[in-house]
């Protein structure tokens, strides 16, 4: 048997000491740092919110632990319990806001009563009125006077960045409406990737497809992955961080970088602007998105980013990829990039299409697949409290696809499985919401027999 873990320090006083201690000392380092205190008025700005690493966050985490767990001591179960399911209702009124364009209808500079909100949105005054306190409750809004809102740097956030609230309002009803469902959808047989995802379990079918058949829904979900990818998710980073050590490769033309399933081609186009010698392609078995891909390519790319319609787990052959006009003797590198492609796919659909790429790196010395996804972190990696923010990820992932966040030990075993020939180096990169694994794959010897 197991025994019960040691029980937290649950001195109130002890407790407050800590919170005192590391908020003292975050105040003295953002004082020597020349850092903007934080503030919640309209326009506040500061490094504190956009850094995270370092003294910063290191204090930053030990405040926010101690925090909720001062704060499960003051309440006690029954308190923490009733606070912690009720926010159901306040994420229901801040959607309302968003859905109607409420926050928009607020001037950043100023407050309006809720009379007029409620005739510019066409929403009742009496119900907009305890939807917009409610929220207020919570910071997002700030009720000046009685009935009269204004915006705070909260609500200003979700004005300013339409990619951000496109998120918001992902998490707020889609992903909300599934996670009712998931313990119905686990009421019978239901293993990873071949049962039924809690999504399908609420709408009748799967995430992709419910946002084929309701294109507002999935332009906005469409919106909201391009702005996490940018602000929330460390993947990208990396990847740029790992051609901009490598010069050999982003600093020759005859180099040639294959984004797999890169929908658009928005990032390969991206990674064009930072590198302005290699080529790249852009691979998708969706024929719409690349010509959406070709008519947003910005003219001074046309000649270096091209797009390809292809089946993406298709054995690839050299002939693919030759050396470009005029660079007859030069031995072209090619780098194929994943993207997360892989954490949806089962182990042998994995396993099929990284084979896929063998005959390549195979015949092509220098050639490389990297591959970037996402990772579940082992446990202990973190505080509990910084821990539930990816063990949150995890139930996403099964609440939505049905999928499962395999563990960096996991990646291991289906790469072994792809090819013995494979030789793999692995990093690991964390943001404030995410895990992501970057595994360089090479070759290991020759493959005898293709």
């Amino acid at each position: 048997m197991i025994p019960p873990p040691a029980a937290a320090k649950d001195d109130l006083l002890g407790v407050a000491e800590g919170l005192l201690e590391h908020t003292q000392k975050l105040v003295q380092y953002l004082s020597e740092h020349s850092i903007t205190p934080p503030s919640l008025a309209v326009g506040a700005r500061t490094d504190l919110w956009t850094t995270h690493g370092g003294e910063i966050e290191e204090q930053r985490t030990a405040i926010t632990g101690l925090m909720q767990h001062l704060e499960k001591l003051l309440h006690g179960p029954h308190g923490f319990l009733h606070e912690y399911v009720s926010g159901n209702w306040e994420y229901g009124a801040l959607y309302t806001l968003l859905e109607y364009n409420v926050l928009e209808k607020i001037p950043l500079d100023g407050a309006v009563l809720v009379d007029t909100l409620a005739e510019q949105s066409g929403l009742p005054a009496e119900k907009l009125l305890r939807i917009c306190r409610l929220v207020a409750c919570a910071g997002i809004l700030l009720e000046t006077e009685d009935g009269v809102f204004a915006h705070t740097a909260i609500s200003e956030e979700l004005v300013t960045d339409v990619g951000f609230r496109a998120w918001v309002g992902f998490q707020l009803y889609e992903t909300r409406v599934a996670s009712a469902h998931l313990a119905d959808s686990l009421r019978r047989p239901n293993p990873f990737w071949t049962g039924q995802a809690a999504f399908e379990y609420a709408w009748g079918m799967p995430m992709y497809d419910w946002h084929r058949k309701h294109p507002e829904k999935g332009k906005r979900f469409a919106q909201a992955m391009e702005s996490v990818s940018k602000g929330l998710d460390p993947g990208n980073g990396m990847i740029v961080d790992w051609f901009s050590a490598r010069p050999d490769i982003h600093g020759d033309e005859t180099s040639l970088i294959v984004d797999v399933a890169g929908k658009t081609g928005s990032f390969a186009a991206e990674l064009a602007g930072i590198f302005p010698k290699p080529r790249f392609e852009v691979q998708d078995v969706s024929a719409a998105l690349l010509e959406r891909g070709k008519q947003s390519l910005a003219p001074e790319l046309v000649d270096r980013v091209s797009f390809r319609e292809r089946d993406l787990s298709a054995t690839r052959s050299l002939d693919e990829y030759p050396v470009p006009k005029g660079s007859e003797g030069a031995q072209p590198r090619v780098v194929f990039l994943l993207r997360s492609s892989l954490w949806c796919l089962d182990d042998e659909a994995c396993s099929k299409l990284l084979r896929s790429f063998l005959p390549v790196l195979d015949s092509l010395p220098g050639s490389t697949l990297l591959i970037n996804d996402l990772v579940s972190p082992a446990r202990g990696t973190f505080e509990p409290h910084v821990e539930r923010v990816f063990r949150r990820r995890d139930v996403t992932v099964m609440t939505m696809h049905n999928a499962k966040q395999r563990t960096a030990a996991e990646w291991a075993a289906v790469m072994r499985d792809a090819s013995p020939h494979f030789r793999v180096e692995y990093s690991e990169a964390y943001s404030s919401h995410s895990c992501r694994g970057l595994w360089q794959v090479d070759i290991s010897g020759k493959v005898a027999e293709k």
